[in-house]
């Protein structure tokens, strides 16, 4: 998943006010802002590869774990319950949209088991070829295309733009 997870966050971020008990608004900057860096987060094990210090098989792994959710949740907690939750809620929605990816994901490391649904194979971690790579394949279209409809939904229900 590559764009998908741009619609992936935005969804998450409608659920603020559910998720943080009325704490942070709906489709509100700082709902938007977290749930985008949490759920982006774990793709930045990219740029210790992209610095020649961790090899390509760093990808995936630590970062799109159960316990890094957990760790980035308990930091964010002394610092704002409502972040914590959202951010929690974001990186475990991202690890999900991660999931139909055939390289699988770590989520019990330090146990190696990946769990994959298997729907498209991995074409990399960046990059052109990964990107092409990822939309040649129709199981990508299908389901970031459920995403965007789902995230149209969510801001047709919350009566945001475009349906103001």
């Amino acid at each position: 998943m590559q764009l998908g997870h741009v619609a992936v966050a935005l969804a998450v971020s409608s659920y603020a006010p559910e998720l943080t008990g009325g704490r942070i608004e709906a489709f509100s900057a700082e709902a938007i802002i977290v749930s985008f860096v949490a759920h982006w987060l774990p793709n930045l094990d990219v740029i210790p590869i992209w610095l020649k210090i961790a090899k390509d098989s760093f990808h995936c792994t630590w970062s799109h774990s159960l316990i890094f959710a957990a760790v980035v949740a308990l930091i964010l907690a002394p610092i704002n319950v409502g972040w914590a939750t959202l951010g929690l809620a974001s990186l475990i929605i991202h690890f999900l949209a991660d999931m139909p990816s055939s390289v699988g994901l770590p989520l019990l490391m330090p146990w190696k088991r990946r769990f994959t649904i298997n729907l498209w194979a991995d074409t990399g971690h960046s990059g052109w070829v990964a990107f092409k790579g990822t939309y040649m394949q129709a199981w990508t279209w299908l389901l970031e295309g459920g995403a965007f409809v789902f995230l149209f939904v969510r801001a047709y229900q919350k009566q945001v733009w475009p349906f103001v």
